[in-house]
């Protein structure tokens, strides 16, 4: 077994790279142009763990540098961790998925093979200066694994999701709400789906305005400021890469007298849980119109049962509302460690 470590700034696309995804059922965000795209656009630099089998890859770790010099307002520029700092081991696009996957992940989700031989790898790589790990998006289950002397271990924010395989249509998922959500909804629905001022469609995202989808998104990016560090902006050049990746779509709504783009969310395609994701609209102030934030994931769970999928994933935030909508909520946990 060999290991690469590969910084997506500098490095060219593994000739393994397209397997790898399709084997670890990645989605659009781990494409090797939005990587890279991603990674001269981040705050930290980014490493990529590959574990190789001969030319077969067999895992993927993710993780960002935090170092000293970290700043809410600087770019990354070193081509290389240095100094005193630690590993922030999260997902480059999307918080809803780990940053990792093993061909062999056990009933641990693979946070042994982390600990066992991930974190090792990357002390002799850039030495004594890496003195911590923070890991994201334990399960539950591996839990007696992460935990330990000198370990933190938190609950986070959940992952909703909604299971659309025993649905045969929107009104079957419907009829599985609370009463008073379901007649909520469908006034919120039937206001929208006979409003013929507003077009809905779902677009592969190459047809899509980039800068104008960037701006709208931006709305929503102002509005949720409620965390320590405040995410940077949706840059165009990164969007442009997100966007001609053949998984991902947008579902936008249009007004048809104006042509504003009235909301827009992204749908990361997948196999079986593709990802409802970067949600945002026009407040009903600036020409908006209310409803739009409900009936974008009714209109996800209507195209998960068309497209035969297993169900869509809500993300985090909100989580007592998308259970009100059916999703149910699966608990994750992160923990800090030292690395010895």
């Amino acid at each position: 077994m060999s290991i690469e470590v590969l910084d997506p700034r500098f490095d060219a696309e593994p000739v393994y790279w397209r397997r790898l995804l399709a084997d670890a059922g990645l989605r659009a965000d781990w494409a090797w142009d939005v990587l890279c795209e991603q990674a001269w656009c981040a705050r930290t630099p980014w490493y990529l763990t590959v574990s190789l089998d001969g030319s077969r890859p067999r895992g993927l770790v993710g993780a960002a540098w935090v170092g000293a010099r970290t700043r809410r307002y600087r770019f990354t520029a070193s081509p290389r961790g240095g100094g005193f700092g630690g590993l922030d081991i999260r997902a480059p696009g999307s918080n809803a998925f780990p940053a990792w996957w093993f061909a062999d992940l056990g009933d641990d989700a693979g946070c042994q093979e982390l600990l066992r031989a991930y974190l090792p790898t990357m002390r002799r790589l850039l030495g004594v200066g890496l003195k911590a790990a923070l890991i994201r998006q334990v399960p539950e289950a591996a839990l007696d694994v992460v935990r330990g002397r000198l370990r933190v271990v938190r609950e986070t924010e959940p992952i909703a999701r909604i299971v659309t395989e025993r649905f045969d249509s929107r009104a079957d998922w419907f009829a599985a709400l609370p009463k008073q959500r379901r007649m909520n909804l469908r006034k919120m629905f039937d206001a929208v789906d006979e409003d013929p001022r507003v077009v809905v469609e779902i677009l592969r995202g190459e047809a899509v305005d980039v800068v104008e989808l960037a701006r709208l998104l931006r709305v929503n990016e102002v509005k949720h400021r409620d965390v320590p560090i405040v995410p940077l902006p949706q840059f165009v050049g990164y969007l442009r890469r997100l966007l001609a990746q053949p998984d991902v779509f947008v579902l936008s709504y249009r007004d048809t007298g104006t042509g504003a783009l009235l909301g827009a969310g992204m749908v990361f395609d997948h196999p079986e849980w593709p990802l409802g994701r970067s949600w945002s609209s026009l407040p009903v102030e600036d020409g908006g119109r209310r409803g739009l934030y409900f009936h974008f994931y009714g209109e996800l769970v209507r195209w998960a049962i068309a497209e035969g999928r297993r169900g869509v994933v809500l993300g985090k935030k909100m989580s007592r509302l998308k259970a009100s909508m059916g999703a149910e909520l699966l608990p994750q946990y992160a923990v800090a460690m030292p690395v010895p």
